[in-house]
């Protein structure tokens, strides 16, 4: 079975379409689990009469506090795979204003099923990108923003984050990881830029990662999600002007990388070991060492103006 976690806040406008396109997937073995977030909008009725209509389908849980992007999908994880579907084989995060292919998950799956092999595992598609009223902008997520989908090897991940949430398929494998440290009291994704990237990290090091070709989902560009490449010149002014912004976002995948080390480090084999103690010791460098560092182990993003920006502000 697959569980399908969606974090919801606000979410009113857009979250029936996405409801709908879920309920029209090909594949059928699969129960939604929604997780708001204090929503203060017509949020919680909308869900609620999808509930009551289809009880065996889909479940609503309103949380207690408010956990945020990021956190309320863990949230939603762990109470999904632990009480509300440990039969789950595998996972799915959705977002309430996207809207899903009908063959996401038969997909998805299919992919997944080609390479776990046991292992943790993780899968991840592109998608094309829609204004508000889902009319198409780009065909590609990954030509318009221009970041390198191949690149997820353990090292190039540690800097930049090739996943898109809402196509993102992980395997029971893979939640295990993750659990196991929270069961002894501990939690692993504290320092989690997001969730999608966080288990990212953990397939790339201790399993693997797959691409399902196409797209899975109908991206839609709001004025709170908007994304689109730009020229050089409009990259540069952009990042100029939030200058101690861009600072602060490396050190925060710095962050995540000792987060990831510190929690995960003991079972990593290498070459996968020494890149993440590499990276989390970025913070030690001086001026050199840490471009020496970054040159040395291919701590890169996608694109010569992405690499640029990152040696100015690193």
């Amino acid at each position: 079975m697959i569980a399908i976690i969606m974090g919801t806040y606000n979410g009113e406008k857009y979250i029936k379409e996405q409801i709908d396109s879920i309920l029209s997937q090909d594949y059928a073995g699969w129960k939604l689990f929604i997780f708001d977030d204090g929503s203060k909008d017509n949020t919680e009725k909308i869900v609620n009469e999808y509930v009551k209509d289809y009880p065996d389908k889909i479940s609503f849980r309103k949380n207690k506090i408010n956990f945020g992007a990021a956190g309320n999908f863990f949230n939603g994880i762990k109470e999904t795979a632990t009480e509300l579907a440990p039969e789950a084989e595998y996972f799915c995060f959705a977002d309430q204003d996207d809207v899903w292919v009908k063959d996401k998950l038969s997909r998805s799956l299919a992919k997944i099923n080609q390479i776990e092999d046991g292992k943790p595992a993780l899968v991840f598609s592109d998608v094309v990108i829609t204004d508000k009223n889902l009319t198409i902008t780009a065909t590609s997520y990954f030509e318009v923003e221009k970041v390198d989908r191949t690149r997820v090897s353990l090292n190039y991940l540690l800097m930049e984050n090739k996943l898109i949430g809402g196509t993102v398929m992980i395997n029971k494998a893979l939640v295990g990881l993750e659990l196991r440290a929270e069961e002894i009291g501990l939690v692993p994704h504290k320092k989690a830029k997001m969730h999608d990237w966080w288990f990212g990290l953990i397939a790339a090091g201790l399993g693997k990662i797959g691409y399902v070709e196409g797209f899975t989902e109908y991206y839609r560009q709001h004025e709170n999600n908007v994304v689109g490449g730009g020229n050089f010149t409009s990259y540069f002014k952009a990042r100029i002007s939030k200058m101690h912004e861009n600072r602060m976002r490396i050190r925060e995948n710095i962050a995540q990388g000792e987060g990831f080390l510190k929690y995960f480090g003991e079972y990593l084999d290498e070459p996968e070991l020494s890149a993440v103690k590499e990276f989390a010791a970025l913070k030690t460098k001086g001026y050199l060492g840490r471009r020496i560092s970054i040159i040395k182990n291919r701590f890169l993003k996608s694109g010569l103006i992405r690499n640029i920006a990152l040696f100015i502000f690193v």
